[in-house]
């Protein structure tokens, strides 16, 4: 597999994002694979920014440790990226504007481009257009391709704007000097570039969600962004003015029978703690996304982070059976938000899909998926009109009671957020002394906890994955990290090392015995982007397993594939002395 990593630095502001997003589509219409990351600050304008694009001729796993291309929009990111540089990286730069001051050892490609874009339409952000063309080039990308993407784009805005795109392209193109630096070879299949919050949201559109609600929070914004713009797609959806409102309404609309979900990051969800537990104690089907940054508090709101395992896990007060599941890539969110409405209306219990910043707001290309993955399951629903009053907690064997949509005649109950009875009538206070009041307390918490047990043994999924079951060593992970986890393994086997992988989607419940089975007697490496590996305290708590060799990152940065089996050899050596 071949690769060329793309970085484009300026200020913010200046149509970074735009330019690594148009680059990546351009790249992904013709047949190549990308991989898309962009690093910004909280502020509308200025400061330093970054977008890193990796392509390849094969799929991609992280959007790549070192720079081969530069396009440095101001000196700025002379100074911030050439530490960033691969062995002889290309640097593309406007002489005019920028020095490339201790780039000796890099080939070096000047070119006019503000003044280039003044010319071309008057617009300054055309330089950034320029400069995508020449990094065509270099890659071997035929130009027809950026042209076609342009009209698709940008035909709304007129015949000029397009022009002005095309003949900018063209001019970077055909700039004096330029050849082809890099041999990608196109399989001739034209993807999509999707981000992780848009294929969520496509999934939970794919899985009949029909009501969405969102306080903005980065980096979850994305989903409500989805929502808002597909309105007319026959899904509700509500900004609301804070994150209880959120869970809340989430909760009456499920509750009235529709699949509903709500998102929101660490800050937002610590608002929606206590209408998890009523979600909880109500047997109400919802999805909660929670896409996690950099914290406590608000810490850096635009850096990744791994560190609200265990908050998700154990938020709200008391017990009550839910599911944590954390997609590893944008393919798996698409899914996995699917599959968590049926989970949700199967177990009658709140699913969390944790998410991070790296996952949210990195975009790579995907092929179509299939839509025809697990079908719609609405759980046990009451067909039949009851005889007497409608037993909506009705205690059963695998602690799934059959529910019914409110208004059904013959179905009525009471949901209340007190401990109940079979019937929904509260056990209030005043008659928590009595022998029946325990004594149900008891039935109806045991019913409700007996879902657990249901769920491991009807469902495959609460167990690790492994890959390269054979392997002496094994990295092991959660969530997004897996890309560069793999991609370490892989470079670790290239090592002559040999590396599996072992990586965590469905967190809670997690099957003990399958899962102690799968890592007993193993040689075990934690990797994950917290201080605490909060994975390893759930290895542990569920199979008594403690993985005593672990690679934390925990600066906002995503991890790296090459920091990963740097420190991974450091480990096996210093085991070996």
């Amino acid at each position: 597999m071949t690769s060329v990593t793309v970085r484009i630095a300026g200020a913010n502001g200046d149509g970074i994002e735009s330019s690594g997003a148009l680059l990546m589509k351009v790249a992904a219409k013709s047949g190549l694979h990308v991989f898309g990351y962009r690093g910004y600050q909280s502020i509308i304008r200025g400061g330093h920014v970054w977008y890193q694009v990796r392509i390849g001729d094969a799929a991609l796993n992280t959007h790549g440790d070192t720079a081969d291309v530069l396009i440095a929009l101001n000196q700025d990111a002379i100074a911030n990226q050439k530490s960033r540089l691969s062995n002889n990286a290309i640097v593309i730069y406007d002489p005019t504007k920028v020095k490339p001051d201790g780039l000796q050892n890099n080939k070096l490609i000047a070119i006019p481009l503000l003044d280039t874009a003044i010319k071309i339409s008057g617009d300054p952000i055309m330089r950034n257009v320029i400069a995508i063309g020449a990094v065509l080039k270099l890659l071997g990308i035929d130009i027809s391709v950026f042209d076609k993407v342009i009209e698709g784009m940008f035909s709304r805005k007129g015949g000029s704007v397009v022009a002005d795109n095309i003949k900018a392209a063209s001019m970077g193109y055909s700039f004096g000097g330029l050849s082809t630096a890099y041999s990608l070879k196109s399989d001739g299949i034209s993807r999509y570039v999707l981000d992780g919050n848009t294929a969520l949201a496509l999934g939970s559109y794919s899985g009949d969600c029909k009501f969405y609600a969102a306080y903005p929070m980065t980096p979850a914004s994305g989903i409500l962004h989805w929502f808002a713009a597909h309105e007319n797609k026959g899904v509700l959806y509500k900004q609301t003015e804070d994150e209880i409102a959120a869970v809340n309404m989430t909760i009456g609309a499920a509750s009235a029978g529709v699949r509903a979900m709500c998102g929101t990051s660490g800050g937002g969800f610590s608002l929606m703690v206590e209408g998890l537990g009523l979600a909880g104690m109500l047997e109400v089907p919802i999805v909660i996304v929670e896409s996690q940054r950099t914290g406590p508090s608000t810490g850096l709101p635009t850096k990744t982070e791994q560190a609200d395992l265990l908050f998700v896990m154990h938020a709200s007060q008391g017990e009550f059976p839910r599911i944590v599941v954390a997609p590893r890539s944008v393919e798996e969110s698409f899914y996995i938000a699917k599959e968590a409405f049926n989970l949700a209306e199967r177990y009658q219990c709140p699913v969390l899909i944790l998410m991070d910043l790296l996952l949210s707001e990195h975009a790579e290309s995907v092929n179509n998926f299939n839509l025809d993955f697990a079908g719609i399951d609405r759980g046990k629903i009451s067909e039949t009109p009851a005889e007497g009053r409608f037993k909506r907690y009705l205690l059963t064997d695998d602690g799934i009671s059959p529910r019914s949509i409110p208004g059904t005649a013959g179905r009525e109950f009471i949901a209340g957020s007190d401990e109940h009875d079979e019937y929904g009538d509260l056990l209030s206070d005043a008659f928590a002394g009595l022998d029946s009041s325990l004594e149900m307390r008891r039935k109806m918490h045991s019913k409700r906890m007996r879902k657990i047990e249901t769920m491991l043994k009807s469902e495959p999924l609460f167990v690790p994955q492994i890959e390269h079951d054979d392997a002496k060593h094994f990295l092991v992970t959660f969530g997004s990290s897996t890309g560069a986890v793999r991609e370490a393994a892989e470079i670790l086997k290239q090592k002559g090392l040999d590396f599996g992988l072992i990586s965590f989607n469905y967190l809670m419940p997690l099957d003990s015995e399958r899962t102690k089975a799968l890592l007993s007697g193993k040689s075990l490496i934690d990797v994950e982007c917290n201080y605490t590996a909060q994975l390893v305290h759930v290895i542990k708590a569920t199979t008594g397993i403690d993985i005593e060799r672990r690679i934390l990152r925990y600066d906002g940065e995503a991890i790296t594939s090459s920091e990963i089996a740097e420190k991974a050899l450091f480990m096996l050596n210093s085991h070996k002395a």
